[in-house]
């Protein structure tokens, strides 16, 4: 399930790139969840506050609050969801910078053109969507990886803190959860003996502790801060940490 935002202060417009997605993804069988919002500040909130996630946001840049100022919010709590602009001028491409967008669609909206970055966007996404499975009793679960924000150990007991509040539990070491993860394209980082950590989520990082977008800060233990701090500095070159 890919999960889209489209931010625009106009109805007709909105309601346009809500059909070409819809129309995309039953010509292709994908599977999407569509919010729709008329001002940046709603996104805004709909993300900051209300904890939503998206996969991927259609933004206008031209609005009250303009897509650039939401987009910098954004960015403090997602760096990874995927910001394709939409605007009637061009001239707004390096300040867009900042923010990382995936790509700009000029109004009036070409549907070839839609077609094509839609549908980067969703191989870039799916290549991303993988599940962390686990057993407990005589059920088996699986996690969409994009949704755990940190794993913690407290004996042989690991709790799965979700972006979204809540919890799972099941027996495990963290080692094997850890070399599991590797395998995947989401970087978790290993900041404590008892905790793993979804980078996507970390909004500060310090030399003693982490703060996620939940408000939760967690303990860098004082073991692993020289490898944190590397990794904290790779990314920066690399960038993917603004």
């Amino acid at each position: 399930m890919i999960q889209i935002a489209i931010c625009d202060d106009e109805v007709k417009f909105s309601g346009n790139i809500e059909s070409m997605i819809l129309k995309i993804a039953k010509q292709k069988q994908i599977e999407v969840d569509i919010d729709v919002y008329l001002d940046g500040e709603e996104l805004v909130n709909g993300i900051c506050k209300e904890k939503k996630r998206y996969d991927l946001i259609f933004l206008d840049i031209e609005m009250k609050m303009d897509g650039l100022t939401a987009a910098k919010e954004i960015r403090k709590v997602d760096q990874i969801v995927l910001l394709i602009y939409i605007t009637s001028h061009t001239n707004y491409a390096i300040e867009a910078y900042e923010v990382q967008p995936f790509q700009f669609l000029v109004k009036p909206v070409d549907t070839e053109i839609f077609y094509r970055y839609f549908m980067k966007a969703y191989e870039e996404i799916a290549s991303k969507l993988y599940y962390f499975q686990y057993k407990y009793g005589y059920d088996n679960f699986k996690l969409l990886v994009n949704d755990i924000m940190y794993f913690e150990s407290e004996k042989r007991i690991i709790k799965i803190h979700m972006a979204d509040g809540s919890f799972h539990n099941f027996y495990g070491k963290l080692n094997d959860i850890e070399a599991q993860l590797k395998m995947g394209k989401i970087d978790f980082w290993r900041i404590h003996q008892s905790r793993l950590v979804n980078t996507r989520y970390m909004t500060r990082i310090s030399p003693n502790e982490i703060e996620l977008s939940n408000g939760d800060v967690l303990k860098i233990s004082e073991d692993r801060r020289k490898i944190i701090s590397e990794l904290y500095y790779d990314d920066i070159q690399r960038g993917i940490i603004r």
